[in-house]
């Protein structure tokens, strides 16, 4: 596809079953669309911003196109190189492979291991995968160890300047940094891979607004790194004003929105249903 678009999501619909009690005082399964009929494209190498209220199916979006969770009907065209790759004939690591990260509600970070290792184990390179045979071959080894540390420590330095927290606590637990700092290491490990698109789910939600800034310049720096697309669930408008190129809102399981952050947060419909005023 030569229009710009690298993930196009067509007559998307998910539904789930809730048990209710009828008029009459029965109680009964009644099926309903958490997703209906949705169409959206993401625009490459731009951060696009969804809104909407709670339960009106953002992450259960986020979960298909992981493919956490599977569509009843429609697709999603992801356009990468040459190539165009229907997501939902995939499983869930064959999508990582293709180049499509996501940073979950909570950190997703590896609270027990050292912020090192957090941040090796998100590299691209898959050194270490087949250690019968780095046995024979430490001196190669050794070197794209020290390369892969090099990465590290400059992927800190852009993010978060020179003598930084991170790179004085590189040998330390994460659990021993705050949630705020969790939360920046969770976004910090996105730049060690070779991403083409990445799926923040409330990267701000619980943090104080210093950390918020930080984030926020840090999603800014995004799509510097090889044209990364982002798309990402955000509650804090202020949030989606500063970072995001595009912005669409969702309701009832429907895109009813699409457009600058600043023309959606100002559509009366959305300001009306979104933020009740």
């Amino acid at each position: 596809m030569d229009n710009g678009v690298i993930l196009k999501i067509d007559d998307l619909t998910k539904s789930f079953t809730r048990n209710i009690v009828n008029v009459r005082g029965e109680a009964e399964n009644e099926r309903f669309n958490i997703i209906d009929k949705l169409d959206l494209e993401i625009v490459k190498g731009k951060i696009t911003a969804l809104i909407g209220g709670n339960g009106a199916g953002k992450t259960t979006l986020f979960n298909i196109i992981s493919q956490f969770v599977n569509a009843d009907s429609g697709n999603i065209e992801y356009y990468h190189g040459d190539e165009t790759t229907s997501l939902l004939k995939l499983q869930p690591d064959k999508i990582y492979r293709k180049g499509i990260g996501r940073l979950f509600q909570d950190n997703h970070i590896f609270l027990d291991m050292t912020v090192t290792e957090n941040m090796l184990i998100a590299d691209d390179n898959r050194f270490g995968e087949k250690p019968f045979l780095s046995l024979f071959k430490s001196k190669k080894n050794n070197e794209i160890e020290k390369n892969r540390i090099e990465k590290m420590e400059g992927i800190f330095i852009k993010l978060f300047g020179e003598n930084n927290e991170f790179w004085e606590k590189r040998n330390d637990l994460a659990r021993s940094l705050s949630y705020g700092q969790q939360r920046l290491l969770g976004l910090a490990r996105i730049f060690m891979s070779k991403y083409k698109i990445v799926l923040l789910d409330e990267p701000t939600a619980g943090v104080n607004p210093k950390i918020i800034n930080k984030i926020c310049a840090i999603i800014r720096k995004m799509p510097q790194k090889d044209g990364l697309t982002v798309l990402l669930i955000e509650h804090n408008m202020k949030v989606v004003e500063n970072v995001a190129d595009w912005c669409c809102f969702m309701s009832d399981g429907k895109i009813t929105a699409v457009g600058s952050s600043k023309d959606v947060i100002g559509n009366p419909d959305v300001r009306k249903t979104y933020l009740g005023i």
